[in-house]
């Protein structure tokens, strides 16, 4: 005990300082230890790593950099972060010793993504909009997907180094951190698909495709199609590039164990381990598949092209709007909208030496247009033969007299008749109702060509007056309603004619017709509509529209009073404007007045005038006289006469004439009661 004591007493300083400074040490090493593990969660400190630089930058850029990095890449709980440290400080340890790989690897848990404060169960319920797609969550993490479970990193990438720079067929496919990775998507829904079928078809994802105005300036109805049941590749055929097909011999990126190999061909269980247990980019194995609409181009192959090589070319070139001389490109409003060959050439025909032809007609027209569209094909048809044949005809007849014209510009006259010929021949050939508008452009430029070549070469020949109408391309309402400059009918009870509005005016479609978003309707409520050009004074021509001798109607005109004869007054030398009025050139039962002065005396019959007619508007009702009604132009006819009794009973006309009625007809009322 006192060798104890003494020890103690010997040694009590040196044993304090030593436990003191142990518990200094302590206190040291877990403040060091805290504040290294705090600072270690800092995303700045992945940068002391150069391989990591990548990765970091991502991060700083995407939509997640308010989250620091272990709130995803270490899973919620205690035992997650520790292990999570534990990776991480054996990763310090080999980069500072230099043995560490040059492609990091990280999986992020769904927990991660699930915990509290970021994204909940309840967030991933329902329909969200991601750029124009409309996608469900439950569908996809609730259940199996085409036989396998994916996680929330299956379509939100872990960015994989490099992959900001991978590009597959001109488009890059790389992705940032924990953005969506559309190329998943793709690989799920077309791969293995028949063209225009991907899982949950075109409408699983574009559910309700838009009206809108495409850049070329056309309508694409969508809704419309939608509702015709218009199949989406009728438009829309190329979509998908790509097979999406998994080769064996990127197995060996990552594993060289042969047991591990022979396990290719089970594609559940290679699923499985790398969708499900580790979340492998479906791209490390798979080929991608882009989803995109593509436009047409001049040079796209028809499914013949393998055996009938250049068979269709003037066909191609005519609906894209190319190949002609003289005259600008002009794409057709349905190559713009990437409308293919199929879509309109989709009625099976038998013709000789062919097993079966897809051939066009109105009823593809209608398919997507609906019967509004009925006709338009056969009128652009009959518009262009009757184009072609009278340019055609000119073209000919100016060729004839090439041997006629002088030997100096004989040459260049033929080469310019060559040109219109080619043109001609190119419409024909190439079917002008492929583009309406170009086919038109290409004809008036042949009669171009003959007038340059006629003047150039002083051809002998005179060109005859083509009536090609107005140009098709200027106006958009002429490229469906082709050849109504030449259509004449009825408006509203007058004869009306196209063509001295629009071919002689130069009157635009919309100065009579509501604009295409609200077609099919006119702006003018009457005649009384067309007195801005047509009644401005009383010296203009009626005849130019209204028929019969004169301009005068050839039949009497019913009107609340009678049936009025336009002939007998017109015979009598009477002018129209005696009667009608500018601007509106109305008429007015007081103009009557100014000849006929004796009108509604008693002893006039009112049967001189208003014959054929009067007595259907006047039935008999308790021998009303006129005055009941006419007060203001019969307040004179105060009794019972012949006359006034036969406005009713005509065919009492020669019953005891010319005694009066009362003479017998004694129990009749007072006038005007």
């Amino acid at each position: 005990m006192q060798r104890l004591t003494g020890f103690l007493d010997r040694f009590s300083r040196p044993i304090k300082i030593t436990i003191q400074v142990a518990i200094l040490a302590v206190i040291l090493l877990a403040v060091t230890t805290v504040g290294f593990i705090e600072y270690s969660a800092q995303p700045s400190f992945c940068t002391n790593c150069h391989i990591m630089q990548p990765y970091y930058d991502s991060w700083k850029t995407s939509s997640h950099n308010d989250v620091k990095c272990i709130s995803c890449h270490y899973a919620p709980g205690i035992k997650a972060e520790a292990m999570g440290k534990l990776q991480a400080a054996n990763q310090v340890v080999k980069y500072v010793t230099g043995a560490y790989g040059t492609k990091p690897w990280a999986e992020i848990e769904d927990a991660a993504c699930l915990r509290s404060g970021c994204h909940t169960e309840r967030e991933l319920e329902g329909q969200v909009n991601y750029e124009g797609i409309r996608f469900d969550h439950s569908q996809h993490l609730g259940e199996l997907r085409r036989g396998k479970r994916l996680r929330c990193t299956s379509c939100h990438s872990q960015i994989v180094q490099g992959s900001e720079s991978l590009v597959f067929q001109g488009v890059s496919i790389g992705a940032a951190h924990l953005r969506v990775t559309a190329v998943t998507c793709y690989l799920c829904h077309f791969k293995d698909r028949p063209p225009g079928q991907p899982l949950a078809g075109c409408v699983g994802c574009h559910k309700s495709p838009p009206r809108f105005r495409s850049p070329a300036g056309f309508v694409v109805d969508h809704p419309q199609y939608v509702e015709n049941l218009v199949s989406c590749v009728g438009c829309h055929e190329s979509v998908t590039s790509g097979t999406g097909e998994a080769g064996q011999r990127r197995c060996f990126n990552c594993h060289n164990e042969p047991e591990r190999i022979d396990q290719f061909e089970n594609t559940t269980f290679v699923h499985r381990v790398h969708i499900a247990e580790h979340n492998v980019e479906c791209t490390q194995c798979h080929t991608p598949i882009l989803h995109r609409v593509v436009s047409l181009a001049e040079t796209f192959e028809l499914d013949c092209a393998a055996c009938h090589q250049r068979v269709h070319d003037e066909q191609r070139q005519m609906y894209s709007g190319m190949g002609g001389h003289g005259t600008e490109n002009m794409p057709s409003s349905m190559f713009l909208a990437r409308v293919s060959c199929q879509s309109c050439h989709a009625i099976p025909t038998q013709i000789p030496g062919h097993e079966e032809v897809m051939k066009a007609g109105e009823a593809t027209c209608m398919s997507c247009h609906g019967i509004r569209y009925a006709n338009i094909l056969p009128a652009w048809q009959r518009e262009i033969e009757r184009k072609v044949e009278q340019v055609d005809q000119v073209v000919s007849s100016a060729r004839a007299t090439l041997g006629s014209a002088p030997v100096a510009g004989r040459a260049t006259a033929d080469s310019l008749l060559r040109l219109a010929a080619e043109n001609v021949d190119f419409v024909q050939r190439g079917k002008g109702a492929h583009n309406i508008a170009y086919a038109d452009q290409l004809l008036r430029t042949s009669l171009e060509l003959v007038r340059d070549a006629v003047q150039t070469g002083q051809l002998p020949y005179d060109i005859p007056a083509v009536a090609l109408g107005p140009p098709v391309g200027r106006n958009v309402c002429l490229q469906c309603h082709v050849g109504i400059s030449d259509q004449a009918g009825r408006f509203a009870g007058v004869s009306f004619d196209h063509a001295p509005h629009v071919q002689g005016a130069g009157l635009e479609c919309t100065a009579c017709h509501t604009p295409l978003d609200q077609h099919g309707e006119t702006t003018l409520t009457g005649t009384a509509s067309c007195t801005a050009c047509h009644h401005r004074s009383a010296e203009a021509d009626c005849s130019a529209c209204h028929e019969g001798p004169a301009g005068a109607p050839a039949r009497p005109v019913a009107t609340a009073m009678a049936d009025f004869p336009h002939t007998p007054h017109r015979e009598a030398g009477l002018d129209c404007s005696l009667c009608h009025s500018s601007p509106d050139m109305s008429v007015s039962a007081d103009r009557c007045q100014m000849c006929h002065t004796l009108h509604h005396q008693p002893d006039n019959s009112c049967l001189s005038c208003h014959r054929g007619g009067v007595r259907d508007k006047h039935p008999p009702m308790a021998h009303n006289g006129c005055t009941i009604c006419h007060q203001d132009r019969a307040a004179w006819i105060e009794n019972w006469t012949r006359e006034v009794c036969l406005v009713c009973h005509a065919d009492m006309v020669e019953h005891n004439a010319p005694a009066n009625c009362v003479l017998c007809h004694r129990d009749i009322p007072a006038l005007g009661e």
